[in-house]
């Protein structure tokens, strides 16, 4: 019996697959990307992770071998417990394992269980069949001007009329020019000249009402120091006029920084160290990060899965700088999860 034929199509019904006594698949949605350098676009695909610390036996491998073979669910375990146990003596021999179709999994120097997933595979039924295209750039030419060609009008030569048709038109113009002449000549012997309308000169008379002196108030108004804002004050003491002035704003504290708080700041990096079906493994793991020091956390339900991270944090350089510890330090396979 082959495992791996089994896993690659339960991994494209379900998202999470147990392996038992081995560890977890999960298969995560990925949109379709650009590869800028090999000049490729890649169809959406569902990816392939491991996670060591899904060891519980959730049924689901089982169920499907035993309905396979047409065995108990007991005898489907056993053929479970036989493949795990070679691939564990395969994995100790060389140092190396190869699931076809799914990924290879290695050690590392520090004797760690790595796994690399296989490119190539595309769990998405969606995109079954789908390859990469080629993305050649567009080289946008500029725009050349458009010339119209403009055509010269036509030019029109109005016909020619005997000179004896001519004479009405001249007769009119010249009584216009007489009339007007006339005009002019009647207005300016009537009215002395050009000026029709002579203006009347400009006279001025003193007035002989006598303004009383101004006497000026002996009370000085002051404004008062050390107050602020909208203020009605009379203009002096015993007056019965006030008057409201706008005394401005206090002077704002220069030497205080007004600093947010962090928790206020939205956490939206999360670096997820597993997921689970059964929350008592999360509970397990959460307890085991917790004692090396992680501010561990459980987060809310992932799908199915009960997602359980090594921290959170609302900068991503921080959850980056993490996950590089985590994977430098050896303490198990870590992704980063955005919300």
């Amino acid at each position: 019996m082959s495992l791996a034929r089994e896993l690659h199509l339960l991994l494209f019904e379900h998202d999470c697959v147990i392996v038992p006594g081995w560890g977890g698949f999960l298969a995560q949605y990925r949109p379709a990307r650009l590869d800028k350098v090999r000049q490729l676009i890649h169809p959406p695909s569902k990816e392939v992770g491991f996670n060591r610390h899904l060891l519980r036996n959730d049924g689901l491998l089982t169920d499907h071998i035993a309905h396979r073979d047409g065995v108990g669910f007991a005898a489907a375990n056993a053929l479970i417990e036989r493949e795990v146990a070679e691939w564990q003596a395969q994995l100790e021999r060389s140092g190396r394992l190869e699931v076809p179709r799914i990924g290879i999994f290695y050690r590392d120097q520090q004797r760690n269980l790595q796994f690399d997933p296989d490119d190539r595979a595309n769990f998405l039924k969606e995109a079954f069949g789908l390859a990469p295209v080629v993305a050649s750039p567009v080289v946008r030419k500029a725009a050349e001007p458009r010339v119209i060609p403009m055509t010269p009008p036509p030019v029109v030569v109005a016909p020619s009329h005997p000179a004896r048709r001519s004479w009405p038109a001249a007769a009119a113009v010249a009584l216009l020019l007489l009339g007007g002449a006339a005009a002019t000549y009647i207005g300016l012997t009537r009215y002395g000249g050009l000026a029709l309308w002579p203006r009347p000169e400009a006279t001025y008379a003193p007035g002989s009402a006598v303004v009383p002196p101004l006497k000026a108030n002996s009370a000085s108004f002051a404004l008062p120091e050390d107050v602020f804002g909208v203020r009605t004050m009379p203009l002096s003491d015993n007056d019965s006029v006030s008057l409201t002035v706008d005394m401005g704003s206090a002077p704002a504290d220069t030497t205080a920084v007004a600093i947010a708080p962090r928790t206020a700041m939205r956490l939206r990096f999360h670096v997820i160290g597993g997921c689970f079906a059964q929350p008592e493994n999360a509970d397990r793991l959460l307890k085991e990060l917790q004692d090396k020091g992680y501010k561990a956390a459980r987060l809310a339900r992932y799908g199915e899965l009960h997602p359980v991270a090594f921290g959170s944090f609302a900068d991503r350089q921080e959850a980056l700088d993490l996950l590089a510890s985590i994977r430098t330090e050896g303490d198990g396979q870590a992704w980063l999860l955005v919300r």
